[in-house]
């Protein structure tokens, strides 16, 4: 056998799609939007070995830009990574995985995140485990009190400017959120949402002024996303209680069960913490070790945090930090309040 690691040719991606749809429980459906919503795809990023022609092992990197205040970073996401079971033990996603991180830091992304519940695979590529806070609640239970606000199911079409903006308000200045395109709206996070019906809104006096996506597979909700325009975080609740109420009735039949569990990783905002202790008996906040991080281009990465590191330098005093890692060594120097 004969196996070769590449990107993917424009004749494989409906064999890719079946692969992923072979390997992971969520099925086909859910992955076009990789390749035909995203609008930083290319096939250099879709990673793959043939073993004889055939695709048997296959990674995915998602470019993104996200923020760290004003500075714009690009970001790899890892995903995707998948091997036919007949396949595996063979060595083929490690070398695939080094094969991304060349990749990447042939086209100068600054780092590279992924989740897993399998870190040892990933630490011998290179990747280091990350805590992320968990928000789980139980005792989920919901006594909706009197409000200004009228909560409704979106609707894509006529809602989309209005959560654009209010997603844009909400996380100007929040670290490592990923920075929208219309087209990106469009062709990706609109999959991503799913059906409307798992997305609610928040209006007050016909303006649209906050938003929940969530998931739900009983008895457990997943909010997956929130945003809302200051000054009215006490929509909040409301889109909270209104989730919980609607979700039996989503999903698949019969609906014949409650929300029993809340899981999130959601910001810790007053406002939203308030929410789920409004509909929760018992808050406990985790950190797991699943998100992994490996800086790819470290110069690409300390150039484009320039701007920030101007922006914290200024009152400080003339002089240089110099640092050293495994990929080499960098030396900042601060000048009349620059970096």
């Amino acid at each position: 056998m004969s196996a070769a690691f590449r990107a993917i040719k424009p004749n494989e991606l409906d064999e890719c799609l079946d692969l992923w749809g072979n390997v992971f429980k969520v099925g086909r459906d859910y992955f076009p939007p990789y390749f035909y919503g995203d609008p930083w795809f290319k096939r250099v990023y879709c990673r793959v070995c043939a073993v004889d022609g055939k695709l048997v092992s296959v990674i995915q990197i998602c470019e993104r830009k996200v923020r760290i205040g004003e500075a714009e970073l690009v970001m790899g996401g890892i995903g995707n990574v998948a091997t036919l079971p007949e396949y595996r033990g063979k060595g083929y996603s490690q070398r695939l995985l080094a094969d991304c991180a060349r990749v990447m830091n042939e086209h100068r992304i600054d780092f590279s995140v992924l989740f897993t519940g399998i870190q040892p695979f990933y630490e011998k590529a290179l990747w280091r485990s990350v805590p992320q806070k968990y928000l789980n609640a139980e005792g989920i239970s919901v006594e909706k009190h009197a409000h200004p606000y009228k909560i409704r199911t979106s609707d894509w079409d006529s809602d989309l400017p209005s959560l654009q903006a209010i997603y844009e308000l909400f996380n100007k200045g929040r670290p490592l959120t990923t920075i929208r395109t219309d087209p990106y709206w469009r062709g990706y996070v609109r999959a991503r949402f799913g059906d409307p019906e798992y997305c609610l809104i928040a209006e007050l006096g016909g303006k649209t002024v906050g938003y929940l996506a969530f998931g739900y597979n009983k008895p457990t909700c997943w909010p997956r996303e929130i945003g809302y325009i200051p000054g009215h975080e006490a929509c909040v609740r409301p889109l909270f209680e209104e989730m919980i109420a609607v979700c039996p009735t989503r999903g698949e039949a019969p609906y014949d069960s409650k929300v029993e569990r809340l899981s999130m990783v959601l910001p810790h905002e007053p406002a939203i913490m308030a929410a789920i202790e409004g509909v929760a008996r018992k808050i406990e906040v985790t950190e797991p070790m699943g998100g992994m991080f490996r800086i790819t281009h470290m110069l690409s990465l300390a150039e484009r945090l320039l701007p920030e590191l101007d922006r914290r330098a200024k009152g400080c005093a003339d002089g240089a930090i110099s640092m050293g890692t495994e990929l080499g060594s960098l030396k900042f120097t601060v000048s009349n309040g620059r970096v």
